[in-house]
């Protein structure tokens, strides 16, 4: 049947000559970062601790923590978020966020951009990096000893002499 003058029309399945706009959008995978395999804890953002914070091997911050935190065995790294108003000892401690309070290390403290640090650090090594702001005193107690430490006495050959001690 015609109507308005058109020829009889053909039966065609619909919209096939249009692009496809009602297609589902085309997913993208978002990875997530994965932890470390030696990953001991992970405070994530909005997780609140409060006293005595005891973790041994590597551990991740990036909550809020009132109180103290000892970290043995690994490295504790506290995330850009945290906020942290403890006392903090560790083998290897590496700042991003902010923290009120005294840093103390094995090893060695690192400050990287944007950490805020309010206290005192002790460590044998200090990283900071441009950007970052430290209001506090650091003592630097390895190197200290390392120079104090007397050089045992050595033949000419490099060997160090043996000395015999009488009773």
């Amino acid at each position: 049947m015609a109507w308005f003058g058109r020829g009889e029309r053909t039966k065609t399945p619909l919209f096939d000559d249009r692009p496809n706009l009602i297609a589902e959008p085309p997913t993208e995978v978002k990875k997530v970062a994965e932890p470390a395999a030696d990953l001991a804890a992970h405070f994530f953002k909005g997780s609140r601790v409060t006293g005595k914070l005891l973790v041994i091997g590597t551990a991740e911050i990036d909550g809020n923590v009132s109180g103290d935190i000892l970290c043995r065995g690994g490295t504790l790294s506290i995330g850009d978020g945290a906020e942290i108003r403890a006392n903090i000892a560790g083998d290897v401690v590496v700042i991003r966020g902010s923290v009120e309070g005294d840093v103390a290390a094995k090893e060695k403290v690192e400050l990287d951009a944007p950490a805020r640090v309010t206290g005192n650090i002790a460590a044998p090594r200090l990283v900071v990096a441009e950007g970052v702001i430290f209001d506090g005193d650091c003592l630097m107690d390895g190197a200290k000893k390392r120079r104090e430490m007397p050089a045992e006495p050595e033949s000419e050959d490099g060997t160090p002499k043996l000395e015999t001690v009488e009773k």
